[in-house]
């Protein structure tokens, strides 16, 4: 038992936690050991063995390795951070984890705040396309009616020299002379100043590098792509797609390379680290011991109604901000007789009930 405890005690001084914090791992590590079976709990520990937490330090540490392969190679850096933007994987208008990860990335890769973009990528490509559509639109009826008042203006200047001993009619002439260019001057500011937003904001931007911390399934990012082909596919959008993330393991990763073959999007894919399947032959556990090691797992979930998710991957990670749905299910999830190393925090919305008062607010501001 005390080399046990030796053995977990030491596991926990490797991760870069606060004394608090480990103190906390120790004691669910002990709780582990009294509800658990020597053979249950010596399996756990050897899966904690090869668990990976990244703390702000070590995911700083992560991005800036990523950040440098990737651009190592680059003769002119600059001019690819220039005509690059950098974005978290995000899908929804909320904080979420790759929001608080991309802080680290940035700040740790000197990247200026210029060239980032905090919504979700699909809305800036969306926003991409419609300025496309809209200011094709408002360059040829900008056209169109620079034609026609340099028409009507020719024509003002011709009856100008026609009628140019007759004061009246010349002063007429030349304030609607006047009036013309000045609507032409203006116009042109206007389009000017479009087209340098659109531009600076849009048509230099060759690459968009998105930031994540973990690929399990790579189903979500799978729905990402999708969402992106629909939207660049048959557009004059010419841009190409990195994503840049810690750990991605790799059935996801080749489930990713198979969608992106498919959709034919300019799309890389890096990472820092491959994650692994705790359960597969040969990673963790010998190929002769690994059914014996599946049912174990399979026992302690069934005894402490632990139920997999969708997205498991048997994955032992976590960061300083949360700990990924792929992970091996007891590790981050909890029950009424189970605790979890590395708990997984869910961001269900909680529903508020507007009161009849506040309601009535409402339609009073709306109706001022």
């Amino acid at each position: 038992m005390l080399n046990q405890l030796k053995s977990f005690y030491e596991l926990v001084q490797l991760w870069d936690l606060e004394q608090e914090e480990k103190d906390q791992k120790i004691e669910i590590f002990q709780m582990w050991e009294k509800i658990l079976k020597e053979d249950e709990f010596e399996t756990i520990l050897k899966i904690c063995n090869n668990f990976s937490y990244y703390s702000y330090k070590l995911t700083a540490e992560a991005y800036k390795t990523i950040f440098d392969k990737n651009t190592c190679n680059i003769d002119k850096v600059e001019k690819f951070i220039e005509s690059s933007l950098f974005f978290p994987l995000r899908k929804k208008e909320r904080v979420e984890s790759a929001v608080d990860m991309f802080s680290s990335f940035r700040l740790v890769n000197n990247i200026d705040a210029n060239r980032t973009k905090m919504v979700c990528p699909t809305e800036y490509l969306n926003q991409y396309k419609k300025s496309i559509v809209d200011l094709k639109q408002f360059v040829n009826e900008n056209d169109e009616k620079n034609i026609e008042d340099k028409e009507t203006i020719q024509n003002l200047n011709n009856q100008l020299i026609l009628n140019k001993k007759n004061k009246i009619i010349s002063t007429k002439l030349k304030k609607r002379i006047n009036f013309l260019q000045n609507n032409l001057a203006k116009r042109e500011n206007s389009l000017n100043k479009n087209i340098e937003n659109f531009s600076e904001n849009y048509l230099t931007v060759k690459n968009m590098i998105i930031i994540d911390d973990f690929i399990g399934t790579g189903n979500s990012v799978i729905s990402f792509l999708e969402k992106i082909s629909n939207i660049i596919m048959g557009s004059d959008i010419e841009i190409k797609i990195y994503l840049w993330v810690i750990e991605a393991s790799e059935s996801g990763i080749k489930a990713i390379e198979k969608i992106v073959e498919e959709l034919g999007i300019d799309f890389n894919i890096s990472f820092y680290k491959e994650s692994i399947d705790v359960l597969e032959e040969d990673k963790v556990f010998s190929t002769e011991n690994i059914s014996g090691v599946r049912e174990i797992i399979k026992n302690i979930n069934k005894q402490n109604k632990l139920r997999p998710s969708k997205y498991c991957k048997n994955h032992a990670i976590a960061s300083f901000v949360n700990a990924p749905n792929n992970n091996l299910t007891l590790l981050s999830e909890e029950s009424s007789t189970w605790t979890a190393l590395f708990l997984r925090t869910k961001r269900n919305k909680v529903e508020r009930k507007i009161s009849s008062t506040a309601l009535k607010e409402a339609y009073e501001f709306l109706r001022q």
